[in-house]
């Protein structure tokens, strides 16, 4: 899990660096978005990278956000239909859901999101 962790802050890192400004690495908060319930494993990656993140000093806080239903199609629904309002937010996502978008067990697609590890 803390090599998952170590990628995941690497990734927000060379995103932000990518702008060519450094004011751009001060990411005041985010927000995860975690599709399932409390204690499982996608909570547990959430919560573990929001924790190195912010002990990292790389961001100033994390929020989490459990929303449990659809094996992963009531958050990515959710996070798809409220993108305007979602800045900031990061779903954690996995091969189960990718497999359940690609064979169309939830409208959504996975593709209209923006992955970053």
């Amino acid at each position: 899990m803390m090599k998952l962790v170590k990628m995941i802050a690497i990734t927000i890192l060379s995103v932000a660096l990518s702008t060519g400004s450094l004011a751009a690495v001060e990411i005041d908060k985010i927000h995860f978005l975690i599709p399932g319930g409390a204690g499982g494993g996608w909570d547990g990656t959430a919560r573990g990278t929001g924790e190195a993140l912010t002990k990292a000093g790389l961001i100033g806080s994390a929020t989490f956000e459990n929303m449990s239903g659809g094996g992963g199609g009531k958050a990515i629904g959710y996070l798809i239909e409220n993108s305007r309002s979602n800045h900031g937010t990061l779903m954690v996502n996995s091969t189960p859901i990718v497999i359940r978008s690609l064979t169309k067990v939830f409208p959504q697609n996975f593709r209209d999101l923006t992955l970053i590890a």
